[in-house]
């Protein structure tokens, strides 16, 4: 079954869809997110390839989160700790609904996606494990080049409406003292190609998170190809059995 599903919060609704095979058992779950100026159409593909192994997944729209977005809100009222809220919320709603084992739920997602995953996870103690997709760890650093941002700076992505609340939301990360305090198992999967998050950052987490690993994608660019997302849908699925 594919559902569609609107929560609240803050009297704004989010949109999105439970992707949820059919067992009698409760059952785990990856909550995916998208990454900045996307929606929620561009984690299908992985929700898509999961729901055929049978793992149930729920892919939803970030307030403002970026273009064609199903969820209320501005894009220009969009910042880190909105996502953050968010996706807190969607974290409490899906433990509610009756065919979801609270107790296996995972995150996932590409780029600010993975970013946000990251930041929430050490605030909970519910979340079984991080599937990260070039995760967005640049972001901080992105910040401090406002006046003068490099080709890929994420600031250039949605430029007439990423100003300074979304830029104070992400200057105050303390990029890895935040997230290192996560100790479940954490998979990233980064391409050497990719322009947007270079490589470094990803090095850089994994030294910092206790329980990592890191499948690197020689000819892999900032979004992934077919070939890598089966891949990469393998992988999860072998580790969630």
């Amino acid at each position: 079954m594919i559902i569609d599903k609107t929560y609240e919060i803050q009297g704004q609704k989010i949109r999105g869809k439970l992707y949820l095979p059919e067992k009698e058992e409760k059952q785990k779950i990856i909550i995916l997110s998208h990454g900045l100026s996307l929606n929620y159409t561009y984690m299908i593909p992985y929700a898509e390839k999961l729901y055929d192994k049978e793992v149930a997944t729920f892919i939803f729209d970030y307030r403002g989160g970026g273009y064609d977005c199903q969820s209320d809100g501005k894009i220009s009222d969009m910042t880190i700790d909105t996502e953050i809220e968010d996706l807190n919320m969607v974290i409490d709603s899906i433990k509610q609904e009756p065919e979801i084992d609270e107790n296996n739920i995972y995150l996932g997602g590409h780029s600010q996606g993975g970013l946000i995953s990251s930041l929430v996870a050490p605030t909970r103690n519910d979340i079984k494990g991080l599937f990260l997709f070039a995760p967005a760890y640049v972001i901080p650093d992105d910040m401090k080049e406002c006046d003068n941002p490099r080709e890929k700076n994420v600031l250039r992505l949605m430029p007439e409406y990423l100003g300074e609340k979304y830029i104070d939301s992400a200057l105050k990360i303390n990029m890895f003292e935040d997230i290192k305090e996560y100790k479940g198992n954490v998979l990233i999967f980064h391409g050497v190609e990719d322009k947007r998050v270079p490589i470094e950052y990803i090095v850089e987490a994994d030294k910092e998170y206790e329980n990592s690993v890191v499948y690197i994608y020689e000819e892999g660019e900032h979004r992934f190809t077919d070939e890598i997302k089966d891949d990469v849908v393998e992988i999860i699925c072998e580790k969630i059995s």
